[in-house]
């Protein structure tokens, strides 16, 4: 999966605190296993110094020498630029990096590049435009020998001139096609009547945009026997992605026809209507058309993405090499969509939901098969409570076989079907206060299983003692003893905020808070979310939620939630 967008290192910090809130795939790649690492720790030097005086002076565009500390120990040098930030985002540093050595060797690959693009340019007889938002411009030219520019005019001339040769009945398909310039529409396509008897003339567009601000749009114009079609010509109108139709057919020829190394990952944008519904479908198709563009951005050299629903995208792994490298997409795909839209600023945020999996590796079945498993996997994902990717494991998911047949039945009082989280509050409230046939270990196998939660522990802090477990593997009452100190660590109450915590991996720990590192470590915990609860008795719990299989990124969303459950399950036992 060695590509050119490897070479670009995009992430984004808090301040204070250094914590990462995103990073593209690349960056993921660079940090192997300090996944968990600070800014502050990954860059060196005085580095992250240097940013931060650049993010105070709002030199954005501006470029930085920085050094960044390599998994053997050793610096690299690397040319940094600051990210203008979204309106209203405060407290985040948005840095592009890349090394300098690899600047100057790109430079030259790039002037290759553009000798064998122009070469194959010339062999066609159309007139090709690039058109620039900024200045309302186009620029005309043909490839030949050279690239001979025809002219350069405003938009509104250029309409005028492109009448003149054209049928009074292409009128309005010019100035669609001028709309459609200026709006930065990803890709478009008219066919117009010249004045000469039945000769046609086709344009099209294809708008280029950067970090999701529409830059330009470069097209051709030509005899329709030149602009030869081609399964991606056709792209959905508002994301610029794959129509559902060529992305599935280039799928089912990867996998069915050319029998490579494919994965494919279905992507659902979760409580998308719930935007719509209170933001307006204006919001909704933001929305949309930014997370497309992180998904296209991160996909890049490594596959195709299309769009194959309202709020549902599929990507398609043609380049895949093995899954722990493609799991650095995924991991880019879900942090960088979580962290466009912050709910203090926006009023919502956005997370994803990805199922993936891989032929023949998975199956060697055929397309059909692997949607389906593709399918089922992102119906677990919502079902641990969204806002993850979840990758085929036959040794944690079972056989494909029977992951299947299984589908989404189920006996437990959620239904076996994807619901919202208030849907699910409300029918835990409802079994508990009816007295129905679900007992107490029953629905808190279904919290469990829905929020994917390994483990619930509570804690009596006042009497340090723990009052109530449960999930697997459980604190054998010696681990307790010998662990529950690190609860009364200053350091580790300095990680509440309003009495709740939430730590993605207890590497967090390792440097500000060793004794509670320590202590999660020994119960084999790998995140942990816990709240503070004053019991009406005036003693202290604190009721922890924790992952042991597997880190987890915790969604702050989901906190009041989980507020409630601590009140309609645990209250018995505060």
């Amino acid at each position: 999966m060695d590509n050119s967008t490897e070479r670009i290192y995009e992430f984004s910090y808090k301040i204070p605190g250094y914590d990462f809130v995103s990073a593209n795939a690349a960056l993921y790649s660079f940090l192997g296993p300090r996944l968990y690492i600070t800014a502050d720790r990954l860059l060196t030097g005085g580095s992250v110094d240097i940013l931060d005086k650049a993010y105070e002076d709002k030199a954005y565009g501006q470029t930085f020498i920085v050094t960044v500390g390599n998994t053997d120990g050793s610096d690299i040098t690397m040319a940094a630029q600051l990210i203008r930030p979204e309106a209203g985002e405060t407290a985040v540093i948005k840095v592009r990096m890349i090394e300098l050595n690899r600047l100057f060797n790109g430079y030259s690959d790039l002037i290759i590049r553009e000798k064998e693009y122009n070469a194959l340019l010339s062999q066609s007889e159309c007139t090709y435009y690039s058109y620039d938002k900024k200045t309302d411009m186009i620029t005309t030219y043909r490839f030949d020998i050279g690239k001979d520019i025809l002219g350069i005019t405003n938009a509104e001339h250029w309409k005028s001139d492109l009448m003149n040769k054209l049928s009074e009945s292409s009128a309005e398909a010019v100035s669609k096609f001028i709309s459609d310039l200026r709006n930065g529409v990803r890709s478009c396509e008219y066919t117009l009547s010249q004045k000469e008897q039945n000769k046609k003339l086709v344009v099209t567009g294809s708008a280029v945009y950067s970090d999701d601000v529409h830059i330009m749009t470069v097209g051709r114009m030509g005899d329709p026997s030149q602009n030869a079609s081609h399964e991606f010509n056709n792209r959905d109108q508002l994301t610029g992605l794959f129509m559902k139709e060529n992305i599935t057919n280039y799928a089912k020829r990867c996998i069915n026809d050319l029998r490579q190394s494919t994965a494919i990952a279905i992507v659902d944008i979760d409580d998308f209507k719930l935007v719509n519904d209170n933001f307006g479908h204006a919001k909704g198709d933001e929305v949309l058309k930014r997370c497309a563009a992180i998904i296209e951005k991160q996909v890049e050299g490594f596959g195709k993405a299309g769009r194959i629903g309202g709020d549902e995208f599929f990507i398609v792994f043609d380049n895949f090499v093995d899954k722990e490298r493609l799991k650095f997409v995924l991991r880019g795909i879900k942090n960088m969509v979580y962290a466009a839209y912050d709910e203090e600023q926006n009023g919502f945020c956005v997370t994803t939901s990805i199922g993936v999996s891989v032929f023949p590796e998975d199956v060697d079945a055929n397309y059909d098969t692997m949607f389906k498993l593709a399918d089922c996997l992102l119906y677990k994902a919502k079902k641990k409570g969204k806002n993850r990717y979840i990758v085929y494991e036959p040794t944690k998911h079972g056989s494909v076989e029977s992951l299947l047949e299984s589908g989404v039945k189920s006996e437990s009082l959620l239904g076996g079907r994807v619901m919202e989280k208030s849907e699910v509050i409300c029918r835990i409230a409802n079994k508990i206060i009816s007295g129905d046939e679900f007992t107490f270990e029953q629905i808190l196998n279904d919290v469990l299983a829905y929020f994917g939660i390994d483990r619930i522990v509570i804690y009596n802090k006042t009497d340090r003692k723990a009052t109530l477990q449960y999930g697997k593997p459980k604190l054998s009452e010696k681990l307790i003893e010998e662990t529950i100190d690190y609860l009364y660590d200053d350091r580790v109450e300095m990680a509440y905020d309003n009495g709740v915590m939430l730590v993605s991996h207890i590497v967090y720990f390792d440097m500000k808070a060793s004794k509670a590192y320590d202590a999660l470590c020994k119960q084999g915990v790998e995140s942990v979310m816990q709240h503070i609860v004053k019991a009406k008795s005036g003693k202290t719990f604190v009721i922890s939620y924790e992952m042991i299989t597997s880190p987890v990124t915790w969604n702050e969303t989901d906190t009041q939630y989980f507020r409630i459950l601590d009140k309609l399950l645990f209250e018995q036992y505060l």
